[in-house]
């Protein structure tokens, strides 16, 4: 949302009364964004922005202002979602050298994001004592202030444990730099490491964090997981956000669904059958 106020609202309105504010300009504004080929996602996180400005405007500062209800937001498509298959998992699992530190701080960083769907920053936030290693579960506050406990498989926690029993430093965080003084890791020191890891395994897709976000709840899902866990396993505070991404199958699930659950029964004579009857 600041980003979007700095980079795009503020440029556009910031010289404007905000009582003084018109659907012509707005509309306007529209135009902008259409003239610089803006994605539908990007226009839509513009005027949501705008919309949740003039409303904090109008309830908070108690400014009559142009009411936000009256800004249309544009249909977003529905996201064609990305994730690994387990084949292109295993792939990258054996691409990870585990013979050097470096090697398993990134094998046990995979797995965390592979068993939770945490996001990046959720993951780097935990602390080496965040985990219970008994219940194998650590309760985190995500996106928006949300909380939730995410849970921890043993292959997780086999990398994780490896992982600090191997490091000499007092840092508290779970995941840290190197170095004499070590720091907690930053997203801004994640994707070279991706990037490189793709790259090793021969994978073209863009390997990132939230495609292990994506391909954990993509796995919950075709393994039969209600929306309603999923969603509350990702930490999303809408249903439907949840819905969105993950409640239309892929092709290949919806074959495999009418392979394995419809069966009209063809024998002859039996009740309810033509010759039945």
């Amino acid at each position: 949302m600041r980003e979007c106020l700095r980079s795009w609202i503020l440029p556009a309105f910031g010289s404007l009364y905000i009582a003084g504010l018109k659907p012509i300009h707005v509309f306007s504004f529209r135009e902008a964004m259409s003239a610089k080929k803006l994605s539908v996602a990007r226009q839509y996180s513009l005027l949501m922005t705008l919309k949740l400005f003039l409303k904090f405007c109008r309830a908070v500062l108690e400014i009559n202002c142009l009411d936000p209800a009256s800004i249309r937001l544009p249909k977003r498509p529905t996201p064609r979602v990305e994730y690994l298959t387990n084949s292109e998992i295993q792939t990258l699992r054996e691409c990870i050298d585990s013979s050097r530190i470096s090697g398993v701080r990134m094998r046990a960083l995979f797995e965390t994001l592979l068993a939770t769907g945490m996001r990046i920053s959720e993951a780097l936030s935990l602390n080496r004592d965040s985990i219970d290693l008994n219940t194998k579960q650590a309760a985190i506050v995500g996106k928006g202030g949300k909380k939730r406990t995410v849970f921890f498989p043993d292959e997780a926690l086999r990398w994780i444990l490896r992982y600090a029993n191997l490091r000499s430093d007092h840092n508290r965080a779970l995941f840290v730099t190197y170095g004499a003084d070590p720091k907690r890791l930053s997203r801004g020191d994640i994707p070279r490491f991706f990037k490189a890891l793709a790259r090793l395994a021969g994978i073209e897709r863009h390997v990132t964090p939230h495609l292990l976000r994506h391909t954990f709840c993509t796995n919950l899902r075709n393994n039969g997981a209600d929306i309603s866990l999923i969603k509350e396993l990702a930490g999303h505070n809408n249903i439907q956000t949840t819905a969105r991404y993950y409640l239309a199958a892929d092709t290949e699930l919806l074959r495999g669904a009418v392979a394995r659950y419809l069966n009209y029964c063809s024998n002859q004579g039996q009740a309810g059958s033509p010759a039945a009857a």
